[in-house]
């Protein structure tokens, strides 16, 4: 009788420590998100992040370029560098915690808005000579 609890006693404790580290793996990764989701969308992006970064860049030197030229008026290219800089401060803004889908759809939305006006604005003719 004396041996039955020097077995139990260690089987009991080795059983409640698996138990414990089952739960604890369980629990998903880097907890619950400041927006209030039980499982936070965010992704190790660094390939998407720099898509964006160049796709920015790439804008902001066709605008300079187009303005150069006298392609679109000075209003036009002021406005279009608002837009591009208010695009790289969501970018920093989502990017803190990784772009998850639908933040990097959104951000690729707006680029191409950006793109589609600067397209417009130089066949508008408008504030230019000839």
């Amino acid at each position: 009788m004396r041996k039955l609890p020097k077995i139990i006693i260690p089987a009991l404790i080795a059983a409640t420590m698996l138990g414990a580290a089952g739960t604890a793996s369980a629990q998903p990764y880097g907890g619950p998100s400041t927006a209030g989701h039980a499982y936070p969308e965010r992704h190790n992006t660094p390939g998407r992040a720099q898509a964006i970064r160049a796709q920015l860049g790439e804008l902001q030197r066709r605008v300079e370029r187009n303005d150069r030229r006298d392609r679109i008026s000075g209003r036009e290219s002021a406005s279009l560098r608002h837009d591009i800089a208010s695009v790289r401060e969501q970018f920093r803004r989502f990017n803190r915690d990784g772009l998850n889908n639908r933040e990097y759809r959104g951000l690729q939305n707006r680029i191409a808005n950006i793109r589609s006006r600067l397209h417009m604005e130089r066949g508008d003719w408008n504030d230019r000579r000839n």
